[in-house]
C-alpha cells in the first residue's frame, strides 16, 4: 500500500513539474521595482505638466489652501505606493507587505475625508451637472491611460500570483494619480461633484481592471487543477 501511494504520488510530481515545464517561456530579467517605478512616475509628470501646461485660470493660488494640497499628496501618494504593490506583486514572494496596504488606504481615505472641507451645494441644476461631470469622467480616464497600459504591462512581463489583486493595484494606482492630477485641472471644488465624477470612475476602473487581472494576470499554472 505504501509502494502503491508512493508511486502515485512519484507519478503526480512528474506530471506537474512537466506541466511547469510546458509553461516556461524564454523571458528578459526584470528590472528592479525602483527603476520600473521611476519610470513610471516620470510618465505621470509628464501627465501632470502637459494638464498644467493646459489648464486655464490661475490653479497655483488654489494651493494656497492647505486641505486642498494635503489632499492632492495624499491621492497621488497613495496612487504611488499601489503601483509599487503593483509591480511587487508581479515577482514570487515579492508581494506588497501588510503595512503598504493599510498605508495606501488611509491615505486614500484621508484625502476623501478632505473633499467635505468646501460645503456641499445642493442648488445645482442636474443637467449642469451631469454634462460637466460627463467631461471630468472623461478626462480622469484619459489622463490614466497611459500610466495604466504602462503599468498593466510591466505587471504582465512578471508571475504574479494573484492576477485579482494585481489588476485592482493596477487600475487604482493610475486611477488614483489621474484623481490627484485632475484636481488641478478641474476648477470644482464641490463634495458632490468630485465623488459622483472623480472618485467615481476610480471605483469603476478598479474594479474592471481586477476582472481583467483575474482572467489575464494568473500565473497559467493556476488554470489547471492537479486530479488526484
Amino acid at each position: 500500500m505504501t509502494t502503491f501511494n508512493a508511486s502515485h504520488h512519484d507519478q503526480l510530481h512528474r506530471a506537474l513539474v512537466d506541466r511547469i515545464a510546458g509553461h516556461l517561456r524564454p523571458r528578459r530579467s526584470l528590472w528592479p521595482v525602483r527603476r520600473r517605478l521611476a519610470l513610471w512616475l516620470l510618465l505621470e509628470i509628464a501627465v501632470l505638466l502637459r494638464t498644467v501646461t493646459e489648464t486655464r485660470g490661475n490653479w497655483a493660488a488654489r494651493f494656497a489652501s492647505i486641505p486642498y494640497t494635503f489632499e492632492i499628496l495624499f491621492f497621488a501618494a497613495a496612487g504611488l505606493i499601489l503601483a509599487a504593490m503593483a509591480l511587487r506583486a508581479a515577482i514570487p514572494g515579492r508581494e506588497a507587505r501588510p503595512w503598504q496596504t493599510v498605508l495606501a488606504i488611509v491615505l486614500a481615505i484621508s484625502g476623501i475625508a478632505l473633499l467635505f472641507v468646501t460645503p456641499m451645494r445642493t442648488d445645482i441644476p442636474l443637467s449642469q451637472f451631469i454634462s460637466v461631470g460627463v467631461v471630468c469622467v472623461f478626462f480622469t480616464c484619459s489622463k490614466a491611460a497611459l500610466p495604466l497600459i504602462a503599468l498593466w504591462w510591466a505587471v504582465r512581463r512578471g508571475a504574479p500570483g494573484n492576477g485579482r489583486a494585481a489588476g485592482a493595484m493596477v487600475g487604482s494606482a493610475a486611477m488614483l494619480f489621474s484623481f490627484a492630477i485632475m484636481r488641478i485641472d478641474c476648477p470644482l471644488d464641490e463634495p458632490l461633484h468630485l465623488i459622483t465624477w472623480h472618485l467615481g470612475p476610480v471605483i469603476a476602473v478598479t474594479v474592471l481592471s481586477a476582472v481583467a487581472g483575474a482572467l489575464w494576470l494568473r500565473f497559467p499554472l493556476r488554470r489547471h487543477a492537479v486530479s488526484y
